[in-house]
């Protein structure tokens, strides 16, 4: 008895049993907290993940050149795809949305996406939905564009379909503003985009109106650097003009080497540096010398007279002045006299040298003048810059160097404009430079059969000795044709060489060129594939357009 009853007693406090069976009982709702537990845990891993995702996806978009809320959103997605692949989390289209939010931000959603509970919904309602947000500030630059155009005489003919190559320049420039206004009236910035039009021959036309403008414009052909003049003194050209009762047309010469190819401003103190108005003299002629003179010192006027061996290209004045009518024979001493542009001289001009400018002092200044640097937010502007592109004609020969060095003075902040935004400055840092350069042939300054052995561009006569070679040598009368093609040549690839390394970005058009000028404007071109070859004059549009839109998407991802 005593034995049985010690044996109750132990089974009677033994609670070892009892702890087995209270953990069984606590077991289920263990389980479900730690599964609940899980669920919130995973549910806030993933909603993180989603958002990491999200906000890499927004900035891709951001950074991407898309400017609508559809390309943005094509982007967004496909970056959006990428970064959750692989995370277990079910995402359509439908769940994100990438757009143009306020401040030039970009805005990243994502929106009821369903993340499947493991054991939660035995006591909710069901799927846990969660959502994302993103915004991105964009870093947007502004825009100043120069569209350099070759307005030359075969740009009058036609290429491949039979359209004139300068109907379809008109036609291409035009819609390359409209595309940059567009894109201008989406910005927030007022002045998000300047566009300036710089036609081009053997001159530039900078405009009429500048004449006055002596901090950069000299009468006189500054003695140093220009060389020689073509008067027998030193004269003003504003005041020849008047005395002849004719008028400045607005073209200008080039400057002599170096400031050629450079961007530096014009100042009294460096002659050499200031532009000098286009002055074409009156050439010999035969109209009041002996017929019974010798033919070796008779020149003949192109105008009225056959005479290939001496093709006289501009006589607008007779040789002969007041008060002796006396003549030299020799073609200098014909040529420069300055008694021949008197005021008694006056009722003598030629009349087509009064308002043309095929003959006279404006001879080969038949192009359009250039176009400041103008904004195109406002539809008036836009459509006054597409007014100045409507109003390029055909006319005169090639000179690439002259263009780019004008279509850089329009985007510099340096006289003698000045329009462009300091690139050292905090604005300037946010603005790209960008030329459009156009042109359908070689670089040309031909000979002819006369003493000067060349007619009068923006280097002056080609014995004046204003158009340098790659070696630094001035050209004479005694060069050839090509000699003269290769010195502009070289002028044209430092200023292509100096605005680059100035941040101007380069894009350049050959309009049928040969394989020369080819290899020129690939090199002048800021990467090869922004050079565009063109052989067919209707395929501007479409190469202006692909343009525009590549000088669109520098306003955003430069």
């Amino acid at each position: 008895m005593t034995m049985w009853k010690r044996l109750a007693a132990r089974l009677r406090d033994d609670e070892r049993g009892a702890i087995a069976v209270q953990f069984a009982l606590l077991m289920i709702p263990i389980a479900i907290l730690t599964f609940g537990l899980i669920d919130l845990s995973r549910t806030s891993v993933q909603k993180r993940q989603l958002q990491d995702a999200l906000d890499a996806a927004t900035l891709m978009a951001a950074r991407s050149t898309a400017t609508t809320d559809a390309a943005l959103d094509t982007v967004g997605d496909a970056a959006l795809a990428t970064e959750m692949a692989g995370l277990g989390v079910p995402l359509t289209r439908e769940n994100s949305t990438f757009a143009l939010g306020p401040n030039n931000t970009v805005v990243g959603a994502i929106q009821n996406v369903t993340i499947k509970p493991i054991i939660s919904n035995l006591w909710s309602s069901g799927d846990t939905h969660v959502a994302a947000g993103s915004t991105v500030m964009r870093s947007v630059n502004k825009l100043e564009v120069a569209l350099v155009l070759d307005n030359t005489g075969s740009m009058g003919s036609t290429l491949g379909s039979g359209t004139k190559k300068i109907d379809a320049l008109i036609d291409a420039s035009k819609s390359l503003v409209d595309v940059l206004a567009a894109a201008a009236a989406r910005a927030t910035e007022t002045d998000a985009v300047k566009i300036s039009v710089v036609p081009f021959s053997m001159t530039v036309n900078v405009g009429s109106t500048y004449q006055n403008q002596t901090s950069w414009l000299a009468g006189k052909m500054p003695t140093t650097g220009y060389g020689a003049d073509v008067f027998a003194t030193n004269q003003n050209r504003f005041t020849l003009l008047s005395n002849l009762g004719l008028t400045w047309a607005g073209c200008v010469e080039s400057r002599p080497a170096p400031y050629d190819v450079t961007d530096d401003a014009p100042n009294t103190s460096a002659p050499a540096s200031m532009f000098v108005p286009f002055f074409a003299p009156d050439e010999p002629d035969d109209n009041t010398v002996g017929v019974n003179q010798s033919s070796t010192n008779r020149y003949r006027d192109a105008r009225t007279v056959s005479n290939p061996g001496n093709p006289i290209m501009n006589n607008w004045l007779p040789d002969g002045v007041s008060p002796s009518g006396t003549l030299a024979t020799a073609w200098a001493t014909r040529s420069t006299p300055i008694a021949k542009y008197g005021a008694s001289n006056k009722s003598k001009v030629l009349s087509q040298a009064k308002t043309g400018t095929t003959y006279g002092p404006n001879a080969g200044c038949g192009l359009t003048s250039l176009m400041r640097l103008t904004n195109v937010r406002a539809t008036t502007q836009r459509d006054a810059v597409k007014t100045k592109l409507g109003q390029m004609i055909a006319n005169g020969n090639t000179n690439v160097a002259m263009g780019l060095a004008w279509g850089w003075h329009t985007l510099s902040n340096n006289a003698p404009f000045a329009d462009g935004v300091n690139p050292t400055t905090t604005d300037g840092k946010k603005t790209t430079k960008v030329i459009v350069l156009l042109t359908d042939g070689d670089n040309t300054n031909d000979t002819y059969a006369n003493p000067n052995n060349s007619i009068y561009t923006g280097y002056g006569y080609i014995a004046q000795g204003r158009l340098k070679n790659a070696s630094g040598t001035a050209l004479t009368a005694g060069s050839t044709a090509t000699n003269r093609r290769d010195a502009i040549d070289y002028r044209e690839k430092l200023l292509c060489e100096n605005a680059k390394a100035e941040g101007v970005v380069i894009y350049a058009i050959g309009v049928g060129v040969s394989s020369h000028s080819k290899a020129i404007l690939q090199a002048c071109a800021t990467k090869l594939d922004m050079y565009y070859d063109v052989n067919d004059a209707d395929e501007l549009t479409s190469v202006f357009n692909t343009i525009a839109g590549s000088i669109q998407n520098l306003r955003i991802t430069k």
